[in-house]
């Protein structure tokens, strides 16, 4: 697992090697908000009700550190919105990991929860390409820690 992280990271960092070092970045922001992109405590406006139900029956069950996901996709749409909040955490890391080596998977969505704050608990929304292939994570663990195993 450790060495296809650091692939991943590898390819990252190597991509466009011409470019300077800003140029680099701001290229490869630009194509990752294309696959996915992801906002603290907001809702599409069409969610709304849903979202805010499904929220308030996850806050009243659950234990600490349990996740709780609600997607949104039609398979017509370009995008699926997913709703991912961790009992009793305020902010979240949120990565998006590839390996050219798994046939089956596009890509994964790493989730974390980051602040332990039961008080002011939040979610996050994330935006990312209709595609069936890439699928979601939710850890304990943030990239960090995994690329320390």
């Amino acid at each position: 697992m450790r060495n296809i992280i650091l692939l991943i990271l590898l390819l990252f960092l190597t991509s466009g090697c011409s470019m300077s070092e800003g140029k680099k970045v701001e290229h490869l922001d630009d194509i990752l908000s294309t696959v996915f992109t992801y906002e603290l405590n907001q809702i599409e406006p069409e969610h709304g009700r849903e979202v805010n139900e499904w929220l308030t029956k996850a806050r009243q069950s659950g234990e600490v550190g349990q996740y709780f996901i609600h997607s949104f996709n039609n398979d017509t749409d370009e995008y699926m919105y997913t709703y991912v909040y961790e009992k009793g955490y305020s902010d979240y890391e949120v990565s998006f990991v590839y390996n050219p080596n798994d046939l089956q998977n596009k890509g994964s969505i790493h989730v974390t929860g980051l602040k332990n704050n039961s008080i002011n608990d939040s979610f996050v929304k994330i935006k990312s390409i209709n595609d069936l292939s890439i699928r979601f994570i939710m850890s304990n663990d943030t990239i960090e820690e995994k690329l320390k195993d």
